[in-house]
């Protein structure tokens, strides 16, 4: 089987490294991709001071909550670092004390 070469420059698309996935063409025509495969999210568990009530819980629809003793504590899966960012940038921004961020490990 040969694999027909491509220039650099001459693709189709901009290229900023940031593809999932590259399409060779083989001189025989059929197509391959060679696609990544994502890694599965991490579970995470964070507490935070006291105990939130229903409307603020809400701004963590992909969390679950849960009361542990006067904190509060938020426990699930995120798929990737934006989005653990993005939990703790809430917090900061509902002015929230953050107690503990604690990676789980895989179930």
């Amino acid at each position: 089987m040969r694999i027909r070469q491509i220039r650099k420059g001459s693709h189709e698309g901009p290229d900023d490294g940031a593809t999932a996935s590259r399409r060779v063409t083989p001189a025989g025509g059929e197509q391959v991709t060679g696609a990544r495969t994502d890694p599965p999210p991490h579970r995470y568990r964070i507490r935070v001071r006291g105990r939130l009530g229903p409307t603020i819980r809400s701004a963590f629809p992909a969390l679950q909550a849960r009361a542990s003793g006067s904190d509060t504590v938020l426990t699930g899966p995120l798929p990737d670092r934006a989005a653990l960012h993005g939990v703790l940038a809430e917090i900061e921004a509902l002015g929230l004390e953050l107690l503990e961020v604690r990676r789980l490990p895989p179930a």
